[in-house]
């Protein structure tokens, strides 16, 4: 079927026996558990090179046969695309068409569980192939539900939505829940995913990458970029277990996996190993399953502009950890007195390094018609003791001009700050412009820019280095 923006939407779905289901959580058994110790002991600095060759034939039929035959990658908002989009971080709303009360544990238990079931792909990519994140920071930004009153011992922090619309599923299942809470689809990666100038409401972390939508007598899941579906009580039951077959399996598609249901989507003469995809195959993930993965992002990031924060060669993997100390910049919340329609703040930090100052292949930030005194600030989610920038201007020959002058400030905790003893506040283009001052622990950091006469300013890059 074609969604509203006329582009082919593939649906997956696993059907398991209902005892699976409905029954105990679904644990490792000791040869699994023994097989996922071999699997994460693979993960190293490697490439497709390394790829066992008992994998290799089967492994690149799929790719072949299935994935680019079915366009399951096409679109750009595969969770690599959303991993990268979002500097290795991932947000979920929790779309709650159930009828069942959740306590504040259970609901910190379904954010780990996110977290942990995530991870058990991602944690084996970690030093392959140019992939530049180490664990994923999950997030449960949301909470989509009818009946609010179901949240039990709701915390001030917590975000819920209450606007419904109808499940057309209930019309052939009349077990199903005809009331389908929905979050705004403004802060929905997947609604704007296509629009590089869309701008999210309060800025892109307040965005959500994918729901976890959890349904009152639904048999199965299914699952895309748009999310995972699982019934309520496979969530309960499972919540706490290691690694979720169900969950995982539709993960997987996330990141464009196919099913294997029929013998003619199988490679010619099966799999050499059980796969997590092949629904009941296996109750965790494979060696077949890690490969597929890995090939998949070897195939995928030979589009270098699909991944623009994908650091250079020569940078080292992104630690997404609260220590991280490596341009926290990316990490930010960017803003600005203003910008042009037609540019993007998010600019500043998406991780591009440009090769001119008229580089236009990516985002850029801009202000014009402004002229005079303009900021851009970062907004950090802790603070951090930062004592460099560096600046790539905008210089675009046409009404863009690099500053007159400029200041770095800092917020002191009641108010704007000059940093001391700074040094560089360079206006050079085609260049990082690097600026040294007394490090300085601030949540919050600003340029204020000065402009050129009738010409407006704007930057290509914005690095920040802390201590």
């Amino acid at each position: 079927m074609l969604n509203k923006k006329g582009m082919m939407m593939a649906s997956f779905s696993v059907v398991i026996a209902s005892s699976l289901l409905m029954g105990n959580a679904t644990m490792l058994s000791a040869a699994s558990a023994e097989n996922r110790s071999a699997v994460t002991a693979a993960t190293g600095d490697s490439t497709l090179a390394d790829m066992p060759a008992y994998l290799k034939s089967s492994v690149e039929w799929v790719w072949k046969n299935r994935m680019l035959t079915e366009g399951s990658t096409a679109r750009n908002n595969t969770i690599f695309d959303q991993i990268d989009a979002g500097k290795g971080t991932l947000n979920y709303v929790v779309r709650w068409q159930s009828s069942k009360p959740v306590t504040l544990q259970q609901r910190q238990d379904i954010a780990r569980m996110l977290g942990r079931q995530m991870n058990h792909w991602t944690e084996h990519l970690q030093g392959y192939d140019g992939w530049p994140y180490k664990e994923i920071k999950v997030k449960v930004v949301g909470w989509a539900v009818a009946d609010p009153s179901l949240l039990l011992d709701k915390q001030p922090d917590e975000v819920v939505y209450t606007e419904t619309t109808r499940d057309e599923l209930a019309s052939e299942k009349p077990e199903i829940p005809a009331v389908l809470p929905v979050a705004p689809a403004a802060l929905s990666r997947y609604e704007h995913y296509w629009d590089p100038h869309y701008s999210y409401p309060g800025g892109y972390d307040k965005r959500f990458d994918m729901y976890l939508w959890v349904t009152e007598n639904f048999v199965g899941g299914t699952g895309q970029d748009w999310g995972q579906r699982v019934n309520d009580d496979y969530l309960f039951s499972t919540l706490n277990s290691d690694e979720i077959q169900i969950t995982e399996h539709e993960i997987g598609h996330g990141f464009g996996l196919t099913d294997f249901y029929e013998e003619h989507e199988r490679p010619p003469g099966g799999f050499p190993t059980n796969t997590i995809m092949w629904a009941g195959d296996s109750d965790h993930i494979t060696d077949w399953d890690i490969w597929m993965l890995r090939y998949t992002w070897s195939q995928l990031k030979k589009d270098t502009s699909r991944f623009p924060n994908t650091p250079r060669d020569h940078e080292g993997p992104i630690d997404t950890s609260p220590d991280e100390n490596v341009n926290i910049g990316r990490a930010a919340k960017a803003s600005t007195s203003y910008t042009s329609p037609w540019e993007n703040v998010s600019a500043l930090n998406d991780g591009f390094d440009p090769t001119s100052s008229n580089d236009r292949s990516h985002a850029v930030y801009g202000n014009w018609p402004e002229t005079g005194t303009q900021w851009v600030q970062y907004d950090f989610d802790q603070e951090h003791t930062v004592s460099q920038t560096d600046v790539y201007w905008f210089k675009d020959g046409g009404g863009i001009d690099v500053p007159k002058s400029y200041k770095i400030k800092y917020w002191n905790g009641r108010g704007w700050s000059n940093v001391k003893q700074a040094k560089g506040l360079g206006t050079a283009a085609d260049q990082y412009n690097t600026t040294t001052f007394t490090p300085v622990k601030t949540t919050k950091l600003r340029i204020e820019m000065v402009s050129q006469g009738s010409a407006s300013t704007g930057i290509l890059e914005w690095k920040v280095a802390a201590n």
